[in-house]
């Protein structure tokens, strides 16, 4: 069975409550006519009938005749009984054989009242008593009050009605109304069920409904909060699987060629005894090899040391640049003078900025390494640096053959090399970037990468001087 809605039980309860005033109100109304005009009906005879007694004491000799005037003048039957209760007189027949408990009451020197029915028809008796004990009783039949009690119940009835139907159409008008936010938030409420926290909310007006409203608003500002931490958790931690799995994959990759290489190279010394020049290349295969390994191991090291270290713990502290710079070229040098590559150094001498010294040459050499390492052969390497609005921006800039667009969004991930074979034909490891990054983050800094094939790349380290 579906359930009434709101709106319906809104308008039923308006109903009901229009029913039982209207039908509280005919019930109160009818009986308090019929009363008032049975008071009115005993109060009219018991005055037409103490003006009537002196007419009825004066004329004992002709009772009868006597009766039939005052009824006459009265409209209403007449009986005359003397002090002891017998009928004198009566303006109709039946009356004489009425004697009821009013006489009785008038006997004792009040005014008698009663109602009974007589020959199909309800009477109403009112009899009072002169000085002399002569007893007058009015009789009235109790059709017309009754008539009247009937015709004002059917005017009641028809105006009642008229008034349910306005009451009717008013209610439904007003549960449209009043139900119309209820439904609002209904569709709101299942919206936000659904997902939907974008759905827009008013506020309307200070009541309930508005309290309400707010209170929805609130609950979607904040359901959608934990669902978008909840889903950048997830896609936080399903990248952390990745890159763990990734991570174990490269490092088994890159631990694998070095331990075959030693493991042949070395298993060949031992089975037999080679001329003193291939024993010499063996050995250098194998030291070649094991400084592979080593460079990868001293790598990871790196990278975990800085995943671990907060940035509560760098001490950070007043360093000049310019003698940065300067270091990371000599440390280089040696490579670059291979290469034939020139590397210039472009930074103020006054610039100075608070950051931990050895990350930032550490991160500056990986950069300038790079740069001296896959750029062309008698190319040119930049170490630029200018300050503006509390921020440091250092760039390193080279010549080479730059780097296609598709690999710069993933440059700084752990052992993403964009040439593999070549990469690793000098002793790289893609894990270079990925420090450089880390050690820049961890100083409150950011990196970016641009560059165009043919034409050279750029890296910009973005620090703040305090």
């Amino acid at each position: 069975m579906r359930a009434l809605s709101f709106r319906s039980k809104l308008l039923a309860s308006h109903v009901a409550v229009v029913l039982a005033v209207v039908g509280i109100a005919l019930l109160t109304l009818d009986r308090w006519l019929a009363a008032d005009l049975g008071r009115q009906l005993d109060q009219r005879l018991e005055q037409q009938g103490k003006g009537a007694l002196e007419w009825a004491e004066g004329g004992k000799r002709h009772p009868d005749r006597i009766a039939s005037r005052i009824a006459h003048i009265v409209d209403a039957e007449v009986t005359l009984f003397g002090e002891d209760g017998t009928v004198l007189g009566a303006s109709a027949i039946e009356a004489r054989l009425d004697i009821g408990p009013e006489v009785e009451i008038a006997k004792r020197g009040e005014v008698g009242k009663a109602a009974r029915w007589r020959s199909g028809r309800e009477m109403h008796y009112v009899a009072v008593v002169g000085e002399d004990g002569t007893i007058l009783r009015l009789a009235q039949p109790l059709s017309e009050i009754n008539a009247t009690v009937a015709e004002t119940r059917r005017r009641l009835v028809f105006a009642s009605s008229l008034a349910l139907l306005v009451a009717i159409v008013l209610g439904f008008l007003a549960s449209r109304v009043a139900s119309r936010p209820l439904a609002e938030m209904t569709t709101t409420a299942t919206r936000l069920a659904e997902g939907e926290f974008d759905t827009p909310i008013e506020e309307g007006a200070a009541d309930e409904f508005g309290v309400l409203r707010r209170a929805l608003s609130s609950l979607a500002t904040q359901l959608s909060a934990r669902i978008g931490d909840l889903v950048a958790e997830r896609d936080r931690l399903h990248r952390l699987m990745t890159i763990r799995r990734d991570f174990v994959a490269n490092v088994s990759h890159e631990l694998r060629t070095p331990v075959t290489s030693i493991q042949g190279y070395a298993e060949t010394l031992l089975r037999k005894d080679p001329k003193p020049e291939m024993r010499a290349q063996f050995v250098e295969v194998i030291h070649r090899q094991a400084q592979r390994m080593g460079a990868l191991v001293e790598q990871l090291l790196a990278l975990s040391e800085l995943e671990v270290r907060g940035k509560d713990d760098l001490a950070k502290e007043d360093v000049e640049l310019v003698a940065v710079a300067r270091h990371v070229r000599e440390t280089v040098a040696g490579h670059a003078e291979k290469r034939k590559v020139t590397v210039a150094i472009d930074v103020p001498s006054d610039l100075h900025l608070r950051a931990d010294p050895e990350g930032l040459e550490r991160a500056l050499l990986n950069l300038v390494d790079n740069a001296v390492k896959y750029g062309k052969d008698g190319g040119n390497v930049r170490v630029s640096a200018r300050s503006e609005g509390g921020e440091v921006t250092i760039e390193v800039v080279d010549d080479g053959e730059g780097i296609e667009a598709q690999h710069l969004p993933r440059l700084f991930e752990r052992f993403y090399r964009v040439d593999a074979g070549r990469s690793r034909d000098r002793g790289g490891a893609g894990l270079g970037l990925a420090i450089v990054k880390h050690l820049v983050e961890s100083m409150d800094g950011t990196i970016a990468v641009e560059s165009t094939v043919g034409a050279g790349t750029t890296f910009r380290i973005v620090l703040f001087t305090r």
